[in-house]
């Protein structure tokens, strides 16, 4: 897992899967990253 901040392709990435009702938890592991990086 990548320990970096997350960029902006990324953050639009998480907003569109998180508008889909996805998990903190999936996409999480959809992006690669620790939970507590995508709940931040």
């Amino acid at each position: 897992m990548s320990s970096s901040r997350l960029d902006l392709a990324e953050r639009y990435r998480q907003h569109a899967l998180y508008e889909t009702g996805m998990s903190m938890r999936a996409i999480a592991n959809a992006l690669e990253r620790a939970p507590s990086t995508i709940s931040r």
